[in-house]
Order: C-alpha cells, then sequence, then structure tokens
C-alpha cells in the first residue's frame, strides 16, 4: 500500500498551522457516479487552516478573533470530482482578503506560501 504524504509547505516563522490534511493525492472518480470522488476525504472544504500569530514581549501568540489573520484552503464543490482547490485569506471575522482557485495543488501551494512571506512583512 503506497504512504500517501502531506503536501509539503514552507511555513515562515509566526505562523501556526492549525488543521493539515492537504495531501499529495490525485481525486480518483467513483466508479458509481458521474462526480463523485472515490477518495472523497482528501478532497473536502477543510483541508488546511494556518493561523498568523502575533508577537508581544518576546513571546508568539494567537490573537483576537478581530486581529485574526487565516489562511484556508477546500476543495469546492466538497467531494465532486469537478471541483478545485480555493485558498482564501481572510480575516477573524472571515472577510476575504483575496483567494485563488486551482485544480492543481501545487499552483495552490506554491501562491500559499507567498501569501504567507508577504503576509509576515505586514
Amino acid at each position: 500500500m503506497r504512504r500517501l504524504n502531506l503536501i509539503q509547505l514552507k511555513v515562515p516563522a509566526g505562523y501556526a498551522v492549525v488543521y493539515n490534511k492537504f495531501y499529495d493525492v490525485e481525486p480518483i472518480l467513483s466508479e458509481d457516479s458521474d462526480d463523485f470522488i472515490e477518495n472523497w476525504g482528501f478532497f473536502t472544504e477543510d483541508l488546511l487552516q494556518i493561523i498568523k500569530l502575533k508577537i508581544k514581549k518576546g513571546k508568539w501568540y494567537v490573537p483576537e478573533r478581530e486581529d485574526t489573520i487565516l489562511f484556508d484552503i477546500g476543495w469546492y464543490p466538497d467531494s465532486n470530482i469537478n471541483g478545485e482547490y480555493s485558498l482564501q485569506l481572510v480575516d477573524g471575522e472571515w472577510n476575504e482578503i483575496k483567494s485563488i482557485s486551482s485544480k492543481d495543488r501545487f499552483v495552490i501551494k506554491e501562491v500559499l506560501e507567498e501569501w504567507m512571506e508577504e503576509q509576515q512583512r505586514i
């Protein structure tokens, strides 16, 4: 049996990965359905969340909701072979700052790493 690996991410200092099911795997079409993904557990709306931490007196902490910056990756529509990855950068009220969608997990990975580097400088 092939071992599945998470997508390798370059996460800079100042971030916390709070949820990660972002695997290096291709969707497999179910034989019983026209659009359902057989390995659907890797293609849901909740795949990855990374939160930007704050620093105070030399210690990292999770900011209050109103100061939160969050990176979120999901597959939309959930479990559908016609779906795609969606990467969103949102604030604590889930207001979108920016987003991108792609079927290519490596495009999403690269953009996520770029956005984390950008936010680190802010």
